[in-house]
């Protein structure tokens, strides 16, 4: 469990992408469609089938089985249709085959009559699309919501009984690294269950792509926004908080050749930005001690990627950097995920993402 009783497992979650629904602002970056990898509006016998389908593919025995509502502002439907997508949940949840539902929102689409209706049909944790607690940073944005907003909707939330998930982005027009530090310790202080943090892109057919073309926006590279998440990503482990979602899911549309225009876009962007701690422990560890030929290293098995880094970049790398002759790596259950030992001879000495200094 993590801080506040806050559930460590991840459940089989059944995602239902409801793109722009609900939601009649235009947000300078937002391209729904292409985020989604989605352009239909989901009716209640579509969701039947795609939950019947996912169960069949189920493979193994999670603790939870969560239906998700994505890509629009749920709670901001009208509210006939909530009821309708929502109803065709439940046979599934009288049943014993779903467990839990969650939705995605605006801060300012929560009050307490829309939080009883959810209850009702057995939604237990509301994710609100934040972006930034900096009140320039929205109005430039466009999201039509204040960071007040967010503390209200935050709140009822929590008094409501329900998991709260939040959403943040870096590189947002008009943001920098004092202010996006700002946001994170916002966010840190409303105490969510989790947290997602997401990468601004500009893409095709967005206001966003206007103004980059004009000159008028200069989007995060690849490295300046790892950089930036590594930072947000340590604040929120040490607090508790899992960031659960580092980047845009991966989609055959986001993929394509023109939809992705400008920006700090990888297929597995969180993996850059835990490799990169793990570079970071290392390099920290190796100079710390500075008498290392060849190099042991001790890890967690789901930790085996992030030491090696793309392409065995970190290795190679660590190799040039400290005259290295070999890196040997050994993999250890009882090892806490996020955490590095180096061993010289029967010295120790080890670091983890809790103890890892701020660059």
């Amino acid at each position: 469990m993590t801080k506040g009783g806050k559930p460590s497992q991840r459940p089989f979650i059944i995602p239902i992408f409801v793109p722009h629904m609900g939601c009649p602002h235009q947000c300078v970056f937002c391209n729904q469609t292409s985020i989604t990898g989605s352009n239909a509006n989901m009716s209640p016998g579509s969701i039947t089938e795609r939950i019947h389908d996912q169960l069949s593919a189920q493979r193994g025995k999670p603790i939870r089985r969560e239906v998700a509502f994505y890509g629009g502002s749920f709670t901001g439907i009208e509210k006939k249709v909530q009821m309708q997508l929502l109803s065709a949940v439940q046979p599934f949840i009288r049943k014993g085959f779903i467990h839990t539902v969650r939705v995605s929102t605006r801060p300012d689409y929560i009050d307490p009559q829309t939080l009883e209706l959810l209850k009702g049909y057995g939604v237990k944790t509301v994710e609100l699309g934040v972006q930034s607690m900096v009140e320039e940073v929205l109005r430039c944005s466009k999201r039509g919501h204040t960071a007040d907003d967010v503390l209200k909707a935050a709140e009822l939330l929590h008094d409501g009984g329900f998991e709260v998930g939040i959403q943040i982005m870096v590189g947002l027009p008009w943001d920098d690294a004092h202010r996006y530090a700002h946001t994170v310790d916002r966010v840190i202080g409303l105490d969510p269950h989790f947290v997602r943090i997401y990468p601004t892109l500009v893409l095709k057919g967005t206001l966003l792509e206007k103004w980059y073309r004009s000159g008028g926006y200069t989007p995060l590279s690849v490295k300046e926004a790892v950089d930036l998440c590594k930072g947000a990503f340590l604040k929120f482990y040490r607090a508790g908080i899992p960031v659960i979602r580092l980047g845009l899911q991966s989609s055959p549309e986001l993929e394509t050749q023109d939809c992705v225009v400008a920006g700090p876009y990888h297929p597995a962007f969180g993996h850059l930005v835990e490799s990169s701690l793990f570079y970071d422990m290392a390099s920290f560890l190796i100079g710390r001690s500075g008498q290392y030929r060849i190099l042991r290293a001790r890890i967690s098995p789901s930790d085996l990627s992030n030491i090696r880094g793309q392409r065995n970049r970190n290795l190679d790398q660590l190799k040039r950097r400290f005259g290295l002759r070999d890196i040997q790596i050994e993999v250890d259950e009882k090892q806490p995920k996020g955490s590095l030992i180096l061993i010289n001879g029967t010295k120790l000495d080890g670091m983890s993402y809790r103890t890892l200094p701020f660059s």
